[in-house]
């Protein structure tokens, strides 16, 4: 990666990172609102499986809307922390193949998915939350695509002028209707076919894109 694209990628990635007691914290109360959804979660509940006073619980997020925000800022935070970075030396399909492998696999992990929809279920209740899961883990993937892109722009493997617009549709033509599938909780295709759809929305995003 190139060196503005990899302090890019960095600042995008830079989160708070939480003490011990509040990585307890986290962490109970992500158990809690994947086993019993957002609205049946109480921050009593949260602070008996913290094991820690409400006090406590309270001195690190004032309300249990605050403390699910600081999970979506987390989740978020993490989509972009452990993406392979491409070796265009293998050239730009195969780089672009592992890229996309990636978010395809986040997808079909099902602590992933579970967290996806405890947040999608509370649409209606708290959709500034679910305005926030779109909007910052959708500008976090998108800025690290595009960074993968220009540099393949500048290695001269692909031919782009917006690599946001350029990223998008990448995202869209591999990822396909996994995250609708997933938000929906509806049956999700086999792996193997995922696999297909990848590599047949690579193909198209190369063939308008390749250099």
């Amino acid at each position: 990666m190139t060196e503005g694209a990899e302090s890019t990628a960095t600042e995008a990635c830079t989160e708070h990172v939480p003490n011990r007691k509040e990585c307890q914290i986290l962490s109970a109360a992500r158990t809690q609102f994947l086993e019993q959804g957002f609205a049946d979660t109480s921050m009593d509940a949260i602070a008996r499986a913290a094991g820690v006073s409400k006090a406590t619980l309270y001195a690190y997020f004032p309300s249990k809307e605050a403390l699910f925000r600081n999970l979506i800022e987390i989740e978020c935070s993490q989509k972009c922390t452990d993406v392979p970075e491409p070796d265009f030396g293998a050239g730009v399909e195969q780089a672009l193949r592992e890229l996309c492998g990636h978010f395809v696999a986040r997808f079909l992990t099902r602590e992933w998915a579970a967290f996806f929809q405890a947040v999608t279920s509370e649409r209606w209740r708290y959709p500034e939350l679910c305005h926030l899961y779109f909007n910052s883990g959708k500008q976090n993937v998108l800025d690290l695509v595009s960074n993968y892109l220009e540099e393949a722009k500048a290695r001269g493997l692909l031919a782009i002028d917006d690599a946001q617009m350029a990223a998008e549709h990448l995202l869209h033509l591999t990822v396909s209707d996994l995250p609708m599938r997933v938000a929906l909780g509806l049956d999700l295709r086999s792996e193997a076919e995922y696999q297909r759809v990848m590599e047949s929305g690579l193909a198209v995003f190369l063939k308008a894109y390749k250099a």
